[in-house]
């Protein structure tokens, strides 16, 4: 078979490095199912939205393409169980950054007129059931795990996470942003949720790492001197170096700058920042990027099967996220390579009515031009109106004849 007629779904899984993840003593008296070939398997489910596991079982056993694909011609559901509430958290991990390393060699971050690429930090839920789930207990209503997220923005409207930390829902942001913002060479946007003095000042003293995150209105502020607001944006009603915090303990000892700014919808909103050398605009510019990481995860929940898992157990839940990761990933890097103008949504789509057919059908469809330009809704002369009559000053429309 020549490279051409391989079926797209396997093309697409050789787009991964899987050859490095035989694992002997995992796949020991497992020759049906190896580690590579069950990652293989979860990522296409992923990929496909296969809502359960015993739609995987049954699709499997469904088409020779699938028998192919993953080297075996049956599965049952128990097995998938086992082995995916077994497998190490370790590998599906390894294998999240091994992609994220392959789209890194592909992209160049987004950079700021500061100079340096966007970082948008933020985390979302996913709900556990009350029985199966209460091992991530929160509350007596709600068992949870949370996804702590870091996006790299790679475009005004494109971005792709090279960091993720999962954790249980009642570890907060601020806590999750100890193993995200790490590094010196990105500015980091976050909201509310990651406002903690004591994180925040080693940040901008010790640690050089730049940052622009919301704060609340009851983050209290000390006003060290007020800097000149632009004319021109009569929006901006502040913009001040300052220092947080009315405690002795917590006031931070480094100072930094506040803007605070009205938006269209007549939303007040308060920036910390520690870059000084941008305007207000240029800030309130960069605070707009967070929006991306909602649009995110908005995706990942409605277009992959990432918010209803397959089992509940606490390492199947980890390997869960890491492999929906993945499959964004990979869908992400096959727009990369194949150069196509299509959004990560349109690829997945495509990707699951061509899934078993040829490549060269697929390529040709990822870079099919539009047949006819529609020069849009032409206008149209406005309707006639009807006769009406006059009763009393009151216009009512005259009654339809009927036929007898």
């Amino acid at each position: 078979m020549s490279v051409s007629d391989i079926p797209v779904i396997r093309q697409c899984l050789n787009q991964l490095p899987l050859q490095d993840f035989v694992v002997p003593f995992l796949d020991f008296r497992k020759q049906k199912l190896s580690t590579a070939n069950l990652l293989k398997i979860f990522i296409t489910a992923q990929l496909l939205k296969w809502d359960s596991l015993s739609t995987i079982e049954n699709t499997i056993r469904s088409d020779e393409v699938y028998h192919a694909a993953f080297e075996l011609d049956s599965i049952s559901k128990s097995q998938l169980s086992r082995r995916i509430n077994s497998l190490p958290t370790e590998i599906p991990q390894a294998l999240f950054r091994a992609v994220v390393h392959r789209i890194q060699e592909h992209t160049r971050p987004i950079r700021s007129k500061s100079h340096l690429p966007l970082a948008v930090v933020d985390s979302t839920s996913l709900r556990m059931p009350p029985l199966l789930g209460d091992w991530a207990y929160v509350t007596n209503k709600q068992n949870s795990v949370k996804v702590h997220a870091r996006l790299m923005v790679v475009g005004p409207d494109v971005a792709y996470p090279d960091k993720i930390v999962p954790s249980t829902g009642n570890v907060s942001d601020y806590r999750g942003s100890d193993f995200l913002v790490v590094d010196s060479d990105a500015l980091y946007v976050m909201d509310r949720g990651y406002v903690c003095y004591k994180r925040m000042e080693k940040w901008a003293s010790s640690e050089n790492i730049h940052f622009v995150i919301r704060l609340a209105n009851h983050h209290f502020a000390t006003i060290l001197e007020e800097r000149e607001l632009p004319a021109e944006h009569p929006s901006i009603t502040r913009d001040a170096i300052v220092r947080l915090g009315n405690q002795p303990k917590t006031t931070m000892k480094t100072p930094l700058r506040l803007i605070e700014f009205t938006d269209t919808q007549g939303r007040f909103y308060r920036l910390a920042t520690t870059r000084l050398d941008l305007n207000a605009e240029e800030v309130m510019e960069v605070y707009r990027s967070r929006w991306l990481i909602e649009l995110f995860f908005k995706w990942l929940k409605q277009h992959l099967k990432f918010a209803q898992l397959y089992s509940h157990q606490p390492d199947a839940v980890w390997n869960h996220i890491f492999l929906a990761l993945v499959a964004y990933g990979l869908s992400y890097l096959i727009g990369l390579k194949s150069e196509t103008p299509l959004s990560t949504w349109k690829i997945v789509g495509l990707l699951r009515i061509y899934a078993l057919k040829p490549w060269t059908q697929w390529d040709a469809e990822l870079h099919r031009k539009p047949s006819k330009r529609s020069e849009g809704r032409q206008k149209k002369d406005p309707p006639v109106p009807r006769k009406v009559m006059e009763v009393t000053g009151v216009c009512i429309q005259q009654p339809k004849k009927r036929n007898r």
